[in-house]
């Protein structure tokens, strides 16, 4: 799996957000979450509700990275690269929410599998995190 490509996903779909502009961010998101959702218009308002929990990103820094295989719900592996974000958000300052974007492979090139808020909520956090 090609870093470089797959960090360029990523960082597009965290600007879309950070720019509120979901619906640039789901184009960058596999078909099936849209379609799980019946629709752009729910995929959206599912996409918006995370903001609930952590407010939405005003802006974004990388901050760490992992790979690995995701497995989808339907059953499927294909390899995932993590990326982790910190950035204020709506709700927050810096350091408190991070947003994690999980990148996969597909036949034809690579698109955000999964997305979610995380919040430092003990004041406990991960080195990469400080």
């Amino acid at each position: 799996m090609d870093r470089a490509e797959a960090l360029e996903v990523s960082n597009s779909f965290m600007s879309s957000l950070v720019a509120d502009r979901v619906d640039l961010a789901l184009d960058e998101m596999e078909t099936q979450f849209v379609q799980g959702a019946d629709g752009k218009p729910n995929a959206a308002a599912a996409l918006r509700s995370l903001f609930n929990y952590c407010g939405r990103p005003l802006e974004s820094e990388l901050r760490h990275e992992e790979t690995g295989t995701f497995l989808g719900a339907d059953g499927r592996a294909a390899p995932m690269r993590a990326f982790y974000y910190s950035g204020k958000t709506t709700q927050n300052p810096k350091g408190v929410c991070f947003f994690a974007v999980k990148v996969v492979q597909i036949q034809n090139g690579m698109k955000v599998a999964s997305f979610g808020p995380l919040k430092s909520v003990a004041g406990q956090l991960p080195d990469w995190a400080r």
